[in-house]
């Protein structure tokens, strides 16, 4: 893997205005430690960013992706956080949203796929997959919000699976219409022993009565209820075996 000097010395330009600002051939060369080899060597290194230096990778990432290189922009990403920079040192606001810009998932997944196989980045991927998530249901595409979460839940994933996701899954699939793979999630979020908040339980009410299922909106919402006085799981127990019956019956 580069040494930070020779990694420093690739960030040079991006304090020299004077120079053009050649994005693609820098980038190409500090991403060229991301091969899985030098990867491999990595883990015996003590490699570690400057705050100048990470500043620096901030500011070139946003540039990548304007100038239509997110595949670079992927790579320099993965490769910075080899060095194992302190959490939330590196900005992935700017590479989310147009990653879920793109017309299909293609390079959302294989960022996630190269931060899956890489062991020593998995910290990172929790957030990563929530604003991955959080991105796409802000622009109205909740199927692509579905499959990050689906991402999310295979077997042997080192993702977690924190409440804000089921929170904003279950919130904004009701309010798209999409009240079963809303109920869907709802279940996985109760079996994890988050249970849903006065608002969260509100909206999953209203929904299930603009499908006209009173009788059933008005128990689950009774049995969510109940769950905040929930001492021996009971609670948790039954809206489980409601949401079970809810969506087992339940027909487009």
């Amino acid at each position: 893997m580069k040494s930070l000097k020779q990694v420093n010395h690739h960030l040079q330009f991006l304090s020299n205005p004077s120079k053009p600002f050649a994005i693609y051939p820098f980038a190409r060369q500090f991403c060229a430690s991301s091969s899985s080899s030098e990867i491999e060597k990595s883990k015996n290194s003590e490699l570690s960013l400057t705050q100048q230096e990470l500043t620096k990778i901030n500011l070139l990432i946003p540039r990548l992706c304007l100038s239509d290189h997110l595949t670079t922009a992927i790579h320099l990403t993965t490769t910075s956080l080899l060095t194992n920079p302190p959490q939330k040192s590196i900005s992935f606001s700017i590479l989310i949203h147009f990653l879920t810009s793109q017309p299909d998932m293609a390079k959302s997944m294989s960022f996630l796929t190269i931060l899956r196989h890489t062991p020593q980045v998995h910290c990172h991927l929790t957030p990563i997959t929530t604003m991955l998530i959080t991105s796409y249901v802000k622009k109205r595409r909740p199927k692509e919000a579905l499959k990050v979460y689906q991402w999310m839940q295979r077997p042997g994933s080192p993702c977690k699976v924190e409440r804000i996701v089921y929170e904003v899954l279950v919130n904004r699939f009701c309010g798209f219409g999409l009240v079963l793979e809303g109920l869907r999630i709802l279940k996985d979020m109760v079996a994890v022993g988050f249970v849903p908040k006065n608002g969260l339980r509100r909206t999953v009410y209203r929904s299930l009565l603009r499908e006209a299922r009173v009788g059933k909106a008005v128990e689950l919402n009774e049995a969510l209820y109940g769950c905040f006085e929930d001492d021996n799981g009971e609670g948790v127990k039954k809206v489980r075996e409601l949401l079970d019956s809810i969506i087992g019956n339940w027909t487009e």
